[in-house]
């Protein structure tokens, strides 16, 4: 035991003499000089050592240096490329006598780098290193020496240390600066084939984007880069600019390799606007598989499941909770990332498919979806339900005082606006694809089997097809928005076959005075989406079937016992019946243009009634100009009971006016009387029998009955 012990103070003892034997003898101040040299020699620079290089003991034995500067040639911001206040290395000294110089961890403490690009396009670190062909060149054309021939030294380094490290990257080009305020690196022996751990944290800025990153991992490095290799990667920070912040964030890796699968895991947490107000607020949390090939042409990704929460004042609902699932295949060659198994949710809605995205200086979106249902009206904010089909149902007559009101509150041309709307985003994307909904809800109207397939190019946007059940029966719609010009054109054909018209009325304008089921066609063109040419630059054609339905709001029978109480001097039976006149068959045809949807072909068959209709109606301030001429039929067991029968050879014609929202219903007595030979051959006779009875045998003197004829053509004018 004592041998040991003797022989391990005897070691001490020997490595100790070693030690002040080298300290005493060897000065490392002597090759200051040299090592400029060599600096000056291979890169033309000057290196200026400040600070005097000191022996190290504690914890390892090695060497220490200050205030160290490789300068930068004259003309740039800054005096110095690189800069180092201290530096510090141990090194064993037992290797040393076999040639190998195995360096420990190296510590730089406040290094600083600057880069500076200026305006020609010269550098700092241009001609740094001299050409090393040459260089080579001449060392093999050189005679070799015996110290060429000796042991070659084996280096190796066990670690790199940066502590308060800053850099400076400045282009005067695009005035772009990339300032790295503060680097922390620990970075172990770097040796080929050997996973070597890595340790980081980063403050800087590059432009107004300020950025404060932490991270870990282990490295493998290879003679071909391309094979290298991270695992265990762990990154997280935050990212900020003066409209935008991500406050926090981390990224997990199992392994990064090419051509291999990697897992990763990702979490952000970010906003826009105001620290205090933000205008969009959210996180995002997902997990997913990527591949990148040897080539660095192909990117795949797979199980993707990423979820987000957004919340703000710009949602159409907050807060509003986002998912996405799926498959990607991105070649970076061809510009076209391959979207498969897409499954997109935004809070209950769902969709999910294929697509296709090309990138390129107008990206082309291609797509085939589905989904379940998808409420609109959820997202968008339901219509104002102020003005209710119940309050439609207005009396068959409107004062006067009612109808100004109505005036008032019904659209003018001064009250609509002129803007036309922004579709510049058209021009911005290309679009093509089909989205299938089981169900859709869309300004209270509850759609179902939708089939949606559009195209949109160079800013035009070409609606192929649209189809749905609606209201019992069928809509399908096709049409071309062109906004390649301003303002922008459209043509519309819609098609809507057996539906029930009145629900769909009180749903989309709050009005139920029609009722029955049947077929709409309209075909419709113009230029200007704004609601002022919308309106009144709108061309085009509307056709209406209808079958076993009801005008809602007025009575032709009880219209029918007004006219008979004129023309029998009677007054008309008040019968408290509905507001309301059934028809077997309504058509009518109308022709839209400046404004003005008019029709001369309304024809109406109800019980015991024919009717035909002509006027128009005028778009922006809504009004109501229609004549309605009322037929007898030979049954009189419909609406109107016998009393009707008096009138089988009389048109009784019905004046419709107002406003959409408020019509009016009134008996237009001078068509009535101008209108009737019947009733004008009764009435002449009538005026007859009473001359005869006032006047007796003057009655037939022929200026008398001049005059009688003048006053009954002027009663029927």
């Amino acid at each position: 035991m004592k041998k040991i012990v003797y022989i391990l103070l005897g070691l001490a003892l020997a490595a100790l003499v070693a030690i002040v034997a080298l300290v005493s003898l060897i000065d490392p101040n002597q090759f200051k000089p040299q090592l400029v040299e060599q600096v000056k020699k291979n890169t033309g620079r000057e290196l200026v050592m400040e600070g005097d290089i000191g022996w190290r003991f504690w914890p390892s034995l090695g060497l220490s240096l200050e205030k160290v500067a490789l300068r930068n040639p004259a003309g740039f911001a800054e005096p110095d490329l690189i800069r180092v206040e201290k530096g510090e290395a141990s090194v064993a000294l037992l290797p040393l006598l076999s040639h190998r110089l195995e360096i420990g961890e190296v510590t730089l403490s406040g290094a600083h780098l600057f880069i500076q690009t200026k305006s020609d396009g010269s550098s700092n670190l241009t001609d740094l290193v001299k050409d090393e062909g040459k260089e080579v060149g001449a060392s093999e054309a050189a005679p070799a020496s015996p110290a060429d021939e000796s042991q070659p030294w084996q280096v190796t380094l066990k670690g790199v240390s940066l502590e308060q490290a800053s850099a400076l990257v400045q282009d005067d080009r695009s005035g772009v600066s990339s300032r790295l305020e503060r680097l922390d690196l620990n970075l172990g022996q770097l040796t080929l084939g050997e996973w070597v751990p890595v340790t980081l944290a980063a403050k800087g800025a590059r432009g107004e984007l300020a950025f404060d990153i932490k991270g870990q991992a282990e490295i493998k490095l290879a003679r071909d880069e391309k094979e290298s290799e991270l695992k265990d990667l762990s990154l997280s920070g935050s990212l900020s600019d003066p409209k935008q912040r991500l406050d926090d964030f981390s990224l997990k890796a199992d392994r990064l390799a090419l051509g291999e699968w990697s897992s990763l895991t990702l979490s952000l947490n970010g906003a826009q606007g105001e620290v205090a107000k933000p205008t969009l607020a959210g996180t995002l949390d997902g997990t997913l598989k990527a591949k990148v090939d040897e080539s660095l042409q192909l990117v795949e990704v797979s199980d993707a499941v990423l979820a987000a929460k957004l919340s703000g004042e710009g949602l159409p609902r907050s807060p509003l909770s986002l998912k996405l699932a799926g498959f990607a295949r991105a070649e970076l060659d061809k510009q076209t990332v391959t979207l498969t198994n897409l499954v997109m949710g935004a809070d209950d809605a769902l969709l999910s498919g294929n697509g296709v995205v090309t990138l390129g200086a107008v990206p082309r979106v291609e797509f085939d979806l589905k989904g379940d249902k998808l409420d609109l009206d959820a997202w968008l904010g339901k219509q104002d339900g102020a003005k209710t089909a119940a309050s439609s149902a207005a009396p068959a007559t409107v004062s006067a005082g009612e109808q100004g009101a109505a005036a008032k509150s019904a659209p003018s041309a001064q009250s609509l606006s002129t803007a036309e709307p922004d579709l510049s985003a058209l021009k911005l994307v290309d679009l093509a694809g089909r989205l299938q909904l089981g169900s859709l809800k869309v300004k209270g109207l509850d759609l179902s089997a939708v089939d949606l397939q559009l195209a949109l190019g160079g800013g035009e946007l070409n609606l192929k097809q649209f189809s749905a059940g609606v209201a019992g029966g069928q809509v399908s719609a096709s049409g071309v928005l062109d906004a390649r010009q301003q303002p922008a054109s459209y043509r519309v054909h819609k098609q809507i076959q057996g539906v029930e018209i009145r629900p769909l009325l009180q749903t989309l304008g709050q009005n139920d005075r029609l009722e029955g089921k049947g077929d709409l066609d309209i075909q419709v063109q113009g230029r200007g989406l704004s609601e002022q040419a919308l309106r009144s630059q709108m061309q085009g054609t509307m056709s209406l079937k209808l079958s076993d339905g009801a005008l809602h709001g007025i009575n032709l029978a009880q219209m029918i016992r007004e006219a008979r109480a004129t023309l029998t001097g009677k007054g008309a039976e008040q019968v408290n019946e509905a507001r309301k006149t059934d028809f077997s068959d309504l058509s009518a045809r109308f022709q839209i243009a400046n404004g003005i949807a008019r029709s001369d072909d309304i024809r109406l068959a109800a019980p015991a009634l024919r009717v035909q209709g002509q006027g128009q109606t005028a778009l922006v301030p809504e009004t109501l100009d229609f004549l309605f001429l009322t037929s007898v039929v030979e049954s009189s067991k419909g609406q109107g009971g016998k009393t009707v029968d008096e009138l089988n050879d009389i048109t009784i014609p019905v004046h419709i006016g107002g406003h959409w929202q408020a019509p009016s219903y009134k008996l237009d007595v001078k068509a009535l009387l101008n209108n009737n030979k019947v009733l004008e051959e009764k009435a002449k006779k009538e005026a007859e029998r009473g001359l005869k009875k006032l006047l007796g045998d003057k009655a037939n003197d022929e200026g008398i009955k001049g005059a009688a004829d003048q006053l009954l053509k002027g009663l029927f004018k």
